[in-house]
Order: structure tokens, then C-alpha cells, then sequence
């Protein structure tokens, strides 16, 4: 994450491109690590709008489980 210029640190990650998709998403999006809920959110919200999903404790739970924490 150095090469974004990042805070050094915990970073929690959602690679789009892990998941099976007919679109083949390869979006990525990072937060700090005590941001994961907002990024866990915004997960949630990305794969509403352009996946077709539908916002469920379920579908929450399986994003939450691909979300990666990297230093």
C-alpha cells in the first residue's frame, strides 16, 4: 500500500475481482482497520447497485468474511 502513500498501518481490503461475477469487477477498496465497518458499507452498497444483490444480514456476512486485513 506504500505505493498508494498510505498511512503505514493495519489496512482492510474488498477486491471485487475474488468474487464470482459475470461483470468480471476487478474494483478494490481499502480502509484503515478500524474503518472496516465503512468499508464493509461501502461493499455492501457496490454490490447492490452493481450486482443486483440485495442487502441481507447474509450477503453482509459473506462480504465481511472476503474483506482482507494487509500491514
Amino acid at each position: 500500500m506504500t505505493q498508494l502513500n498510505l498511512a503505514v498501518g493495519k489496512w482492510v481490503v474488498g477486491d471485487c475481482g475474488k468474487m464470482p461475477s459475470e461483470k468480471n469487477c476487478k474494483l478494490v477498496m481499502a480502509a484503515p482497520e478500524d474503518q472496516r465497518e465503512d468499508l464493509l458499507d461501502a461493499s455492501v452498497a457496490h454490490a447492490v447497485k452493481h450486482h443486483g444483490h440485495q442487502d441481507t444480514p447474509e450477503l453482509r456476512g459473506e462480504i465481511n468474511k472476503m474483506l482482507e486485513t494487509i500491514e
